[in-house]
């Protein structure tokens, strides 16, 4: 059974080197780009990775080969939906498109995985029809075996009759204050973010900045159950970290800061780390190597996520928090500089 096509987004993917990713997802056919070109050559719409993921030069001049190394792409469903079918488009990949693909159906209403393809060839310049068995899902995973082109992921369904529940992003309606850096956006364009464009835009510092951060009052206490960072389309300055931190007495000159901890254990916290860097203090205390990590001067701070990872031009969903106490403040914070697209914080249900 082929009913409409879901809406789709991409939440994040392994490597799209020759073209804009995001296009995977349009659900119009993939067009002919055969008389356009850009700088990395003949342009296709769609997803494309760069060479070489199975093969990797040894010492002695040989290769190593990984039959199970590939590439992946995640996408959500803007809706939880019942899937009938899943289309695969090769349009225009001739000789360049993915060997084969495994795809599993994620749902997470019930937690459940199922896998719906095993590693199975896809053919250039096709369009693959896969019949799928009413399968509920949120997401789809496709491994991707193991580099190559995809034009188009469509998949076909219906909305089940229990939808994930509509959750309001606390942000929106939250005072913001203490900014580090609003250099080329600030966090208000981040609490807006909603992909609609094609370019960067959002919360961008300078390449200055050694920490940014930015305080939100939300309008009554709430116990936090889910941060989203989207650093969609910012695929070179991205930060390095996210983190956020819970307060019911908001005392900034107490709140968690950047310190340096040196080999032997010595530890350095700067009055103004930003400044501190610049000035390249730490040659005469530090020498050129050094760890940086979060100072948590005071117990007023309560760590929701202490410390996250932040990768490029991806959808990042962070549920696993580490409290579970109503905070009427939040401070969010990310290293060392960069932008991010989309900021949202919601609610325990």
């Amino acid at each position: 059974m082929t009913t409409k096509i879901v809406p789709a987004f991409l939440i994040g993917y392994s490597n799209s080197d020759f073209t804009d990713p995001h296009d995977v997802v349009l659900p119009d056919e993939a067009p002919d780009c055969r008389t356009t070109f850009t700088h990395m050559g003949a342009r296709y719409s769609g997803y494309e990775t760069c060479r070489h993921k199975a093969t990797t030069p040894n010492a002695d001049g040989g290769f190593h080969y990984d039959h199970n190394a590939h590439n992946w792409l995640t996408i959500g469903l803007k809706e939880r939906s019942e899937i009938h079918n899943l289309r695969i488009s090769t349009k225009w990949f001739t000789g360049n498109q993915v060997r084969a693909v495994s795809v599993t159906l994620i749902d997470e209403l019930t937690g459940k995985h199922t896998q719906i393809i095993e590693r199975t060839p896809l053919n250039p310049d096709s369009e693959h029809d896969f019949p799928v068995d009413k399968v509920p899902a949120t997401e789809c995973l496709i491994e991707c075996y193991s580099e190559g082109g995809i034009a188009r992921v469509h998949l076909y369904g219906s909305p089940t009759f229990e939808p994930l529940p509509r959750r309001d992003n606390l942000l929106e309606k939250a005072t913001i204050s203490h900014v580090s850096n609003d250099h080329y956006g600030n966090p208000a364009m981040a609490v807006a973010g909603r992909r609609l464009e094609k370019h960067m835009v959002g919360w961008e510092s300078a390449r200055t900045g050694f920490g940014e951060r930015a305080l939100f009052q939300l309008h009554q206490p709430k116990v936090i159950q889910e941060l989203v960072v989207d650093t969609y389309l910012h695929r070179l300055n991205s930060p390095l970290s996210c983190h956020l931190f819970g307060s019911n007495d908001p005392d900034m000159d107490q709140a968690p800061r950047w310190k340096l901890v040196l080999a032997d254990g010595k530890e350095i916290i700067p009055d103004n780390f930003q400044k501190y860097m610049l000035a390249q203090e730490y040659l005469s205390e530090a020498g050129h190597n050094f760890e940086i990590r979060l100072h948590l001067p005071s117990q007023k701070w309560i760590p929701l996520l202490a410390t996250a990872p932040l990768s490029p031009d991806t959808y990042h969903r962070f549920r696993q928090l580490q409290s579970h106490e109503p905070v009427s403040h939040l401070l969010y914070m990310h290293y060392p500089n960069g932008g991010i697209h989309g900021l949202k914080a919601f609610e325990a249900s």
